[in-house]
């Protein structure tokens, strides 16, 4: 793909919007400061998944859609040149049983981080650390997904190698939910030397807006293996506050995640992160952000 300037994609965004293409993104950024082990703190400006999206259907008739995403990283904290689509880059079919969908997106090891993390698997997080992300997207890959019964998905999605003799990679999950209860067990296997199976769950306390989760990975990356753990709380104070917690443990390290996050509005919010993470060499992070969604 052309690498290209964000104004060439926010020119793309005008002309989406007079073509009736919904047009979407988040602004969020943090300013941090990290030490790791017994050095001097480093203080920074950090862009956490800012992105600039496109997407649209089609009715087709029958109960069919067509329908595109693209997506790409916006550098909040120091813009420069970027690769369109870099996040999401789909077209695809759908019905009321399912979809097929043709590009690059997230697996379904990255969607069950997403899913199951108190952080959300964004800055602040250390599910990436605990769990394997496994490279967290397909490119040049195949996604399908059918729901048989209501509450109950299952995914699939294959990334062609486009090489002759190397093995194609693949991931596959079943999602439940029922009421306050949802689960994923997914799986991913590079066809070498990397696999993961991830189970996760997440129940949402009504009485008390207590939401809790946990995480649970049995991981090989580049063959070597690591089990993950971890559970986290969030825990909704008032209509705009919302505190965030999370502990993790694998073979080689230790975290601990702690949030708090303040809606301005449905579209604003401040955030405040602290991190711990105990491994050769122990990482501590302070940060506050504002995010803006669009």
């Amino acid at each position: 793909m052309k690498k290209i300037a964000l104004a060439t994609i926010l020119a793309a965004a005008s002309i989406a919007v007079s073509a009736q293409v919904t047009v979407y993104g988040k602004m969020r950024v943090y300013q941090e400061s990290v030490t790791a082990g017994s050095a001097s703190a480093v203080t920074a400006l950090t862009n956490d998944a800012s992105r600039l999206g496109f997407k649209g259907t089609e009715a087709l008739g029958s109960g069919l859609t067509a329908n595109f995403t693209i997506e790409t990283g916006v550098g909040a904290d120091a813009p420069a040149a970027t690769t369109l689509g870099d996040r999401t880059m789909l077209v695809g079919l759908s019905n009321q049983f399912g979809s097929v969908s043709v590009g690059r997106d997230k697996h379904t090891i990255a969607r069950t981080l997403d899913n199951f993390d108190a952080m959300g698997n964004a800055y602040g997080s250390s599910a990436a650390v605990i769990h394997a992300a496994q490279g967290s997207r397909f490119g040049n890959a195949v996604f399908a997904s059918v729901t048989p019964l209501p509450g109950l998905t299952a995914n699939y999605a294959t990334s062609n190698s486009e090489a002759t003799g190397v093995t194609n990679a693949y991931t596959a999950s079943i999602e439940f939910t029922r009421g306050p209860v949802s689960a994923t067990v997914a799986n991913f296997d590079n066809g070498t030397t990397s696999t993961s199976t991830i189970y996760g769950a997440k129940l949402k306390i009504a009485p008390t807006d207590t939401t809790v989760f946990a995480l649970y990975s049995d991981d090989k990356v580049v063959g070597v293996t690591s089990i993950g753990k971890s559970i986290g709380v969030n825990q909704l104070v008032s209509s705009a506050w919302t505190v965030l917690a999370n502990y993790g443990t694998n073979d080689t390290t230790k975290a601990v995640d702690l949030g708090a996050s303040y809606s301005l509005s449905k579209r604003t919010s401040v955030h405040a992160r602290y991190v711990k993470e105990d491994a050769v060499v122990t990482t501590t992070k302070y940060a506050l952000g504002l995010e803006h969604n669009f």
